[in-house]
Parts: structure tokens; C-alpha cells; sequence
């Protein structure tokens, strides 16, 4: 249960207590009613002396008590039904995913074809952007060529990641070529004991497969059976004499519900990985996240204040005679 004062949202974790304010207007009530039929008087002999009583006015604003202990009373009931103040509210997501990224690094990753610079350049900083904006979700990274490395297993130390990356190059140190299936299953392996709601693969690659043991076609069934989503991503110039088979890629990713992206420049790269990241996003969906700090603690005090200045008043102040 949450409310707006003062357009600062407060939450309940205890609102059934805000029932014994109830309670409170009800004795308040009663304390009037007994007040208005308590009779009696104090008798003078002479009228002349009444404008020169003693303690008139504390007959006068002796209703006070009344007020305080209502206010005492409703601020440790609030302080019992445990307040909060909202600070901040956002949706995060439901849960953290597990993304395997795998990157080819064969020689003809070092064409400087994507807006003049090499293609490896790039992608490792499109990787590095992409890594800065994860939060909860669990990344390793797999390189190839025509072998397979694991570069870093799934972590959240995404700091440690980008050091993994950035001293990363095209035809070395593995040997070259483009081995995409192996590649992918070495990225598989990592997913292998992931029991995250979401599993990605992201593989990228300049060319088309020609070494390696395990076939593409034979790594994305592998990845379907283990519930991971492939994107699969085509990193060529628009006007590059190189190829990637595209219908290969493709048939990749849709065998696994994923999808196939080609990227030509480094403004798409970014694109493409912002756009996986939003897919993925959208379908392990949100939760709400609520920050706050607790209230309890003023409202008791408050409450416990007012009711010794209450007692304290009835005892000295406004003490009745008998």
C-alpha cells in the first residue's frame, strides 16, 4: 500500500495497522462527549472575583491534551504500519541472461574496410560499448579462426572482460581460417550448465566457414537443444569483395529463433548489438524496482514526544484539582 503526501510517495509494508486509526477517532470522540457532561462548578461569594481566578486560562486550554494525545497516538500507529519513502522506482529486468559473444579473429578480419580502420579494431569496440552497458547479465567470450579459444568463461566482471578483449588480433595466435561451427560449440560450452531464463549467442564473423570439425548447421542444433537464441552477424563493407553466406547465417539464427544481422560500418555494428540486447530484453521482461528508506524511526519519535508532552502537561500545567 503506498500514498501520496506532500507529493512524497509513502509505502506500508504493515498497512493493516493504519485500521487502529479508527480506533483513535473513536476514543477521541468519546473524550469529547465526556467532557461536554462532566457538570460541576466552583462556587464563589462574590461574582467580582471571578476575572481575577487563578489558573483561568489553563481551564481554557486544557482541551489541548486532547489534540496532543490524538497526534501521539496516530504517529506511532503510522510508525507501525511501517512506513517508507519511495526514492527512486525503474523497471529492471526480471532476470539476468547469459550472453556467450564469439568473435572471428582469421586473418581477414585485419581488411580496414569498416569506415577505413580494421574490421577487429571495430568490433572490439563495439564489443567494449556493448559490455559497459550489461547489468546482471553473465558474459564470456569465445574468439576463432580456424580454432576456437575461450577467451573469458561467463562473468559479471565486465571490467575484467574488456582486458581480455582489447589485446585481441586478427590471424594470431591461433591458427587461420574460419572455422564457424567449432567456434559456436566452443561458445555453446560455456551454456552448457546455464540455468538462466535467457541464453544468447552472438557470433560474428567476415567470411564463410572452411575448416573446423563440427559443421554450422550441426552447432545451431546443438544450441537449440540447449535453449540458447543465436544471433548470428555478417561484419563486411558494403562495398567489399568479401562474402559471408548470408543464407547460412541465417538458417542458423532462424533455427534457433534468433536472427541474422549484416553490419557494414561500425554505426551499425553498434546497432546491431544495441538491438539484440533490446530483444533479449523484451523477452525475459521486467520488474519493478522500487528504492526507499524507512520512515518508522521519525514517526515513532514524533509519537513518543508528544505523548510525554502530554503526560508532562497533565501533571504540572493543566493538572486538575480534585
Amino acid at each position: 500500500m503506498s500514498a501520496r503526501i506532500l507529493g512524497t510517495e509513502i509505502r506500508f509494508e504493515a498497512p493493516w495497522a493504519l485500521a487502529l486509526l479508527a480506533l483513535v477517532v473513536l476514543a477521541a470522540a468519546l473524550e469529547l462527549r465526556r467532557e461536554r457532561g462532566r457538570g460541576g462548578g466552583v462556587l464563589f461569594s462574590s461574582l467580582g472575583l471571578v476575572p481575577r481566578a487563578r489558573g483561568s486560562w489553563r481551564v481554557r486550554l486544557r482541551w489541548l491534551l486532547l489534540p496532543l494525545r490524538v497526534a501521539a497516538a496516530t504517529a506511532l500507529i503510522v510508525a507501525l504500519a511501517a512506513p517508507s519513502v519511495v526514492q527512486a522506482a525503474f523497471d529492471v529486468p526480471a532476470e539476468g541472461i547469459d550472453i556467450v559473444i564469439v568473435i572471428d579473429t582469421s586473418s581477414s578480419m585485419t581488411t580496414p574496410d569498416l569506415g577505413g580502420q580494421p574490421r577487429i579494431d571495430v568490433v572490439k569496440r563495439v564489443v567494449n560499448d556493448f559490455l559497459d552497458g550489461l547489468k546482471n547479465d553473465r558474459v564470456g567470450i569465445v574468439i576463432f579462426s580456424a580454432e576456437s579459444m575461450v577467451l573469458s568463461p561467463l562473468t559479471l566482471d565486465y571490467a575484467a572482460a574488456q582486458r581480455l578483449v582489447q589485446p585481441v588480433t586478427a590471424g594470431r595466435p591461433l591458427r587461420d581460417g574460419t572455422a564457424i561451427g567449432t567456434g559456436l560449440a566452443t561458445g555453446l560450452n560455456l551454456l552448457r550448465e546455464s540455468a538462466a531464463r535467457g541464453k544468447v549467442a552472438i557470433l560474428l564473423t567476415d567470411g564463410q566457414n572452411n575448416a573446423g570439425d563440427v559443421q554450422p548447421t550441426d552447432a545451431a542444433q546443438i544450441a537449440k537443444l540447449l535453449g540458447v537464441r543465436l544471433y548470428t552477424i555478417g561484419a563486411v563493407a558494403a562495398r567489399s569483395r568479401a562474402e559471408v553466406d548470408e543464407a547460412l547465417m541465417k538458417r542458423m539464427s532462424e533455427t534457433t529463433g534468433g536472427l541474422y544481422f549484416r553490419a557494414s560500418d561500425e554505426t551499425a555494428l553498434r546497432d546491431v548489438y544495441r538491438e539484440i540486447e533490446t530483444l533479449e530484453k523484451a523477452r525475459v521482461g521486467t520488474r519493478a524496482f522500487i528504492s526507499t528508506e524507512d520512515a518508522s524511526l521519525p514517526f515513532a519519535a514524533a509519537g513518543a514526544a508528544l505523548l510525554a508532552l502530554q503526560f508532562l502537561l497533565a501533571l504540572t500545567v493543566f493538572r486538575r484539582t480534585p
